[in-house]
């Protein structure tokens, strides 16, 4: 064997045991929850949380798709769904003022009791995040399940 041969078998091993073998994608960082975990963590349950801006909010996620959104100085009704690996919120017309329009969002569990929204795309493959640069480091939201302590810390978690 010779010197070249043994160290394309080296750079061979080497890169299979970065992306953790032959034929698997690495991990995605950040760990995206599933839709799976995000049901369990939110349908069912009221979420309280903040913007990045400091507004708060309350979200009441009912197990038959509907929801019910508050702020200090607004609140709406509306319907959640999941299509396929983010979590979607809008509210029904008409709007109150000023308007809410909801979107779509991925979502971080950061510790025990606390999740940062990112505005989705709707790609179908991860990271499922619209493409723009830094993205992955600008939650739009933060939150917590209401009937738990908050483990949420200041800063963002990415």
């Amino acid at each position: 064997m010779t010197a070249t041969m043994r160290l394309a078998g080296f750079l061979l091993l080497a890169g299979a045991a970065i992306t953790g073998g032959a034929g698997r994608a690495p991990a995605l960082d950040p760990p995206w929850m599933s839709e799976a975990a995000m049901r369990e963590a939110f349908i069912g349950r009221t979420l309280d949380g903040h913007y990045g801006n400091g507004v708060t909010w309350t979200e009441t996620y009912l197990e038959n798709g509907r929801l019910d959104y508050r702020e200090p100085t607004r609140s709406a009704v509306g319907n959640w769904y999941f299509p396929g690996h983010v979590f979607c919120t809008f509210y029904d017309a008409p709007p109150p003022m000023p308007p809410l329009n909801g979107g779509c969002w991925t979502t971080l569990k950061v510790s025990a009791n606390c999740y940062e929204f990112y505005l989705a795309g709707l790609t179908p493959d991860p990271p499922y995040e619209d493409g723009a640069p830094g993205m992955a480091q600008r939650w739009n939201a933060r939150g917590w399940r209401a009937d738990q302590p908050s483990t949420c810390q200041e800063k963002p978690s990415v």
